[in-house]
């Protein structure tokens, strides 16, 4: 069976060679007849043999250059929950933004996608892989809380488009626009970012030394560390919405709540995931919110640290009763007050979160 393959393999290889061959020397004599015309007898001859080359591999070949991750285990699936519901389009963007991530703080401008978008653009459209990017950008910095130096509205697709002949194509690339860096306003250089990351890492590595025990007794510690530590802010400031303000500064808003415990149960290797949508306070107010879903005795709940965590006048104490009030909760509790929306943003494609059991635990 296998020197079938390798025979037929090699009768294709000579078949292509001898189309060039061929191709090649029309082209020399058509050259010496309309020297204007070889731009596109080339441009044809590279259509041909492209289309070719997908029929014989059925797949773009450049498309398997990008190793994409396998994260079949749910123990693994922690850290590419959204990436997995990807297209194979985005997913390969989504892997070379994140193994570009020093790239991005280095400042470089221009960081090249892979050419097999080209293929993709052609078939689809640009506009086509303009959403899978933003689908892609929206599945990495929700699946990953460790990259919180890094502003989403500064990063952005840059599109080249060069036409010879009939053919056209494109090149993709990252880029910062006419942004100065890739991070947030709390971060000028690569400098700064370097010690916050080792600043968070030493603080969250002494909180998750004392989380003992079984996986709930983990969980139950991250979710009292939070809401005891944590000050609530009503309003967005210098890293509020991510896991180094609510650690490291004990300062943040709902986003950085639910980043910070996502951080927590990583560094404790408990699948866990961000959940956004809207949430509906007990004066009937209506809110874009964000909590978690964890994994635990074979099923996901969820928790909402920042709603166990409430502002309290004076010096009063939260009650058990109001500190537990989302710990652990299935869906019958959540559904009260809590709305999912897997639209994190308008640009991108619309995420499934994972089904709550029904029952609290």
């Amino acid at each position: 069976m296998k020197e079938r393959i390798i025979k037929k393999l090699k009768r294709i290889a000579l078949i292509v060679l001898i189309i060039v061959a061929i191709y090649s020397a029309y082209i020399l004599i058509e050259y010496n007849k309309s020297p204007e015309g070889l731009s596109a007898k080339i441009d044809n001859l590279y259509n041909e043999v492209t289309q070719l080359t997908d029929k014989m591999y059925g797949t773009n070949v450049a498309k398997r250059t990008v190793e994409l991750p396998e994260k079949e285990s749910l123990a693994e699936a922690q850290n590419y929950y959204y990436f997995q519901q990807l297209s194979e389009t985005a997913k390969v963007i989504y892997v070379t933004i994140e193994k570009n991530v020093d790239k991005m703080l280095e400042q470089e401008d221009n960081i090249e996608l892979p050419a097999s978008l080209n293929d993709d653009a052609k078939k689809q459209g640009k506009e086509y892989i303009a959403k899978e990017f933003q689908s892609a950008w929206d599945a990495f910095i929700t699946d990953k809380s460790e990259y919180f130096y890094i502003d989403s509205s500064k990063v952005c697709l840059i599109t080249k488009i060069t036409t010879r002949g009939n053919s056209t194509n494109y090149q993709f690339y990252i880029g910062k626009g006419d942004n100065k860096t890739y991070l947030t306003d709390e971060f000028k250089n690569k400098e700064d970012v370097e010690f916050a990351k080792k600043t968070l890492d030493e603080e969250a590595g002494k909180i998750v030394k004392s989380a003992t025990g079984n996986n709930y007794d983990k969980i139950l510690y991250i979710h009292d560390w939070i809401i005891e530590n944590t000050e609530y802010e009503n309003k967005k400031l210098a890293n509020t919405e991510n896991a180094y303000g609510c650690i490291v500064n004990n300062s943040a808003i709902c986003e950085g709540y639910a980043r910070a415990f996502k951080y927590f149960m990583d560094k404790l290797n408990i699948p866990c995931v961000l959940v956004c949508g809207e949430a509906q306070d007990e004066n009937g107010k209506t809110e874009r919110h964000a909590w978690n879903y964890v994994y635990i005795n074979n099923n996901w709940y969820a928790i909402d640290t920042t709603w166990d965590d409430p502002i309290i006048i004076g010096n009063g104490r939260t009650s058990e009763n109001i500190k537990y009030k989302y710990f652990l909760k299935g869906s019958k509790t959540m559904s009260k007050d809590h709305t999912t929306s897997g639209q994190i943003t308008q640009e991108g494609m619309e995420f499934k979160f994972p089904e709550l059991a029904v029952e609290d635990f």
